[in-house]
């Protein structure tokens, strides 16, 4: 069984830290001071806690890896213990910030979809639309945006792609278009939130990597098996002494 050089170190990896969440929130503009994004301080608060009980685990692991008065058997497990305890704190935060800010996207991502309500010409429209050829109805779509009309934008937005008979491509563009240009707040949230996002999984990855280092995993189950074992020995002659 292979036994993980006791001289080895662990160190926190600069990717578990709430500085880069807090590095896309949304800025002071002048004088004036954005509203608290719940959905950041869930996602930073979650990324401090991973930070400061990474850097508890690694000072444990650490020492007692360096103490030479207890077996190397003992200290494993001891580490092992604490890592999992780590893990299940962290985890349930993460969870929770993660999930609350997939929320929010997910809201954001639907409100802006496409205009709401709908006309019994839409169906008349998207033929027009698709009987055309792409310089034609890029030419008509440019100058609904220009008029605002929304009646022509939206026939295209809210139906099914297959519909449209536009490439994914370009009914993407459509779609950010309308976006930017009705949405221009929610749209620069959206971005903020992704990248926060973003940031967080790479942090919760880089997190389960140190966890399961400390734990030693291989080792830890061997000398968790062995004192197992040891210990139903012990009870067996206890109880028939």
């Amino acid at each position: 069984m292979a036994i993980i050089d006791n001289g080895r170190t662990l160190a926190v990896s600069p990717s578990i830290d709430e500085r880069a969440i807090d590095h896309h929130a949304e800025k002071q503009v002048g004088n004036v001071t954005p509203a608290p994004d719940l959905e950041h301080l869930a996602l930073s608060a979650a990324l401090k806690l991973a930070r400061e009980e990474a850097q508890v685990l690694v000072n444990l692991h650490n020492a007692v890896l360096a103490d030479a008065s207890q077996p190397r058997a003992a200290a494993v497990i001891q580490v092992a213990a604490a890592a999992q305890k780590t893990a299940e704190r962290v985890a349930a935060k993460l969870l929770a910030a993660n999930q609350k800010a997939d929320m929010t996207i997910s809201g954001i991502e639907k409100a802006t979809f496409a205009p709401e309500g709908g006309s019994p010409l839409d169906l008349e429209i998207r033929a027009a639309l698709k009987a055309m050829t792409p310089a034609d109805r890029t030419k008509a779509l440019g100058e609904a945006f220009e008029a605002n009309d929304l009646s022509i934008i939206g026939s295209v937005l809210r139906a099914p792609g297959l519909l449209t008979g536009m490439p994914a491509a370009e009914l993407e563009a459509l779609r950010h278009r309308f976006r930017e240009q009705h949405f221009p707040t929610e749209m620069k949230r959206l971005e903020r939130l992704k990248k926060m996002r973003a940031a967080s999984d790479v942090a919760g990855g880089a997190f389960v990597r140190l966890v399961q280092q400390a734990a030693d995993t291989t080792y830890a189950n061997g000398a968790i098996a062995a004192r197992s074992k040891r210990e139903s020995a012990l009870a067996a002659h206890q109880q028939g002494a």
